[in-house]
């Protein structure tokens, strides 16, 4: 992991961590192309690996903040609405968000069933968690293949399952262990990112299985569903 990464990570909070991790996701949105957010990161980023820095994080990270509500109309930490706590709905615009920047390397499919699966967990977080399993998928090819995002019926009562699978030809031998190691992260913001996802997991009650699968490479995500 990089250096600045890993002390940011030992000194933020879960609200802060959460704030890089969804940060790290509007940059990911925008394609990475637009350059205020991306010019505060890398100040960001910096003030860590200053002697002395850290009592300017919370100024530069609430510049970040600002700079990501430029970007879109949604609360710093939320891209869904507080209302919509059904799974498929969520990840229909996790699965709209990451077929808008993929590019044209992936091939996106989404199944869905008839059924309604209402989560008990905070929807902006599993939102924000999909997306950064999404990405971190993407980021394991660099030849692109086909991304699938479905949601089921959970191996236990009163639970849902999302997949996020990648198939690819090109995949490392070890992507099935590294997959949630921030340490294997291909930058500091997807580092931070995959931390974040470890709580946001942890928080929702989800559990998060990775498996390899004829050809490419599977997520399972567990989360705890409401009694209808």
């Amino acid at each position: 992991m990089h250096a600045g990464a890993r002390r940011m990570l030992a000194g933020l909070d879960e609200a802060a961590l959460l704030e890089v991790a969804h940060l790290y996701c509007v940059w990911r949105v925008t394609r990475g192309a637009t350059h205020t957010l991306n010019n505060a990161l890398t100040a960001l980023a910096g003030l860590i690996d200053a002697p002395g820095g850290g009592g300017l994080v919370d100024v530069e990270l609430e510049r970040c903040g600002r700079a990501a509500r430029g970007l879109t109309s949604h609360h710093a930490l939320r891209f869904g609405r507080e209302e919509d706590a059904e799974l498929a709905a969520l990840v229909r615009r996790a699965a709209s968000l990451l077929g808008d920047t993929l590019g044209s390397r992936y091939a996106l499919e989404v199944e869905i069933p008839a059924a309604f699966f209402y989560v008990e967990a905070d929807p902006a977080r599993i939102e924000l968690l999909l997306l950064i399993l999404g990405y971190r998928l993407a980021d394991l090819s660099m030849r692109g293949g086909r991304v699938r995002l479905g949601v089921g019926e959970g191996e236990k009562p009163d639970s849902a399952c999302v997949e996020l699978e990648l198939l690819a030809g090109d995949l490392p031998e070890a992507s099935e262990e590294s997959l949630f190691d921030p340490a294997a992260a291909p930058g500091a913001g997807a580092a931070l990112a995959l931390a974040a996802a470890g709580v946001i997991a942890a928080g929702c009650g989800a559990s998060l299985a990775p498996r390899r699968v004829p050809g490419g490479l599977q997520v399972r995500a567990l989360f705890p569903c409401a009694a209808v």
